[in-house]
This record gives C-alpha cells, structure tokens and sequence, in this order.
C-alpha cells in the first residue's frame, strides 16, 4: 500500500513538473491584422463592335460594312488577326438569304487612347453600334504578389508599434493567415457608350464622346499575423 501511495504522489509530481515546463516554453505574443490595397491602371481593354444590317435597314450590306471596319482598324495599327475575334454570327442569315445579317466582335486594345481611336475610326465610316465591354491588367499577378508583401508588412510594422509602446520589441513571425479577396476585370454596363443620339430627329445629331477614362482596378489584401513578445528588461 505504501508504494502505491509513493508511486501516485511520484507521478502526480511528475506531471505538475511537466505542466509547469509545457507553460514555461509558451512564449508571449502580439496578434494583429495587416491589409493592404494597390490600385492598378487597366492595360486591357475590350470593346464589343456590332455590324448589323438592320442598322441601315439594308442598304448597307454586311460585308461591306465588314470591309470598312477592317480598314479603318488597319489605319490605326491593329493587327486584326490577333486583336479582333467574332464572337457571333446571325444564324438566320445562313438560313433564308432574304434576312438581314449581323455578326459581333470583340476588339481587344492596350489603351484608353487606344480605344478612343477606335471609336473615332469607327464612327466615320458609320458604324456606331460600339461597347466598352470589360477592362483588366495583363500584370494582375505581379501586384497582386506586392499587395501580399504590402499586408504582411504593415502588421509587422504595426506589432512593433504596439510593443514599443509598452517598452517590448517582436521577435520573429509564428503564424500568418492571409483573407485573400481576388480582384477581377472592370465590367461595363452602359451599352450606349459611344453611340450617336439625336438631338432634333428631323436635322441634327449630336455625337457623344466615348467615356474611356477607365476605373482603376483596386487589389485589396487582409492579412492576420502574429510576432513573439520579447520581454522588457
């Protein structure tokens, strides 16, 4: 009975050894949060252009139509082969001979300036029926790596303010959890961009200029970090 009774209060101090040694190696740390947020320029921006038949009830065939826009295009140093890609065709058209075509096509140009050309170019000839459609970064991952840095920066510039203000510096980094928001292209819902509109149906028209002053791209990122607390002297 005696040597249980020492074993127990042997393991009982073992383990009260043990518990003291566990809290002993938990070391002090400073938790805080890091965001950050980049707004990029977009460098890819896409328009949609119809030709479409019924727009001049006729008189103006597809192909023609087809014709101008490529040569207008090819004034301004498009490369069509590679910037401009159809993205439908009236299926009627294949169907009853006697219907009016039309086929769609997205352009794709590097700049604000870019596109205002295009507008312009497209407009003398008369074709009007011309969207901005979308706008990205071709580098979006570039910043979206700078964003991440930018995060993790802040909260550890951050911890070290907090723990200078109570006489204690960080020491390295134990654990970083990164909320992560993706940043997506720019979309635009105002399909009359661009277009002409009538300001006296009977004499006078009146065009209005393309808005291409294109929002910014905004990359945001939140991070949540946590420092060991080094303790003051």
């Amino acid at each position: 009975m005696k040597k249980m009774i020492l074993l127990a209060v042997a393991m009982l101090c073992f383990t009260s050894l043990n518990v003291a040694q566990a809290q002993n190696d938990v070391k002090p740390y400073v938790s805080v949060n890091g965001n950050s947020e980049i707004k990029v320029s977009p460098d890819e921006i896409f328009l949609s252009i119809t030709l479409d038949e019924s727009d001049t009830k006729g008189k103006v065939s597809l192909e023609e139509q087809r014709k101008n826009m490529f040569q207008a295009l090819k004034r301004l140093n498009i490369d069509v082969e590679k910037q401009l890609s159809v993205v439908d065709m009236s299926s009627n058209y294949f169907r009853r001979k006697s219907s009016l075509a039309a086929t769609k096509y997205e352009l794709k140009v590097g700049s604000a300036a870019e596109a205002r050309d295009v507008f312009e170019a497209l407009d003398a000839v008369k074709i009007s029926n011309v969207d901005v459609v979308r706008a990205q970064c071709s580098k979006i991952e570039e910043y979206r790596a700078e964003a991440r840095k930018e995060a993790i920066r802040a909260a550890k510039a951050k911890a070290a303010e907090l723990a200078e203000a109570i006489g204690q510096s960080i020491g390295p980094c134990i654990e970083i959890n990164d909320y992560t928001t993706t940043s997506r292209p720019v979309f635009y819902a105002n399909k009359t961009v661009g277009r002409a509109v009538n300001m006296d149906s009977a004499t006078e028209e009146a065009y209005v200029e393309p808005d291409v002053e294109f929002k910014q791209i905004t990359i945001t990122y939140n991070v949540s970090a946590r420092f060991v607390l080094n303790m003051g002297e």
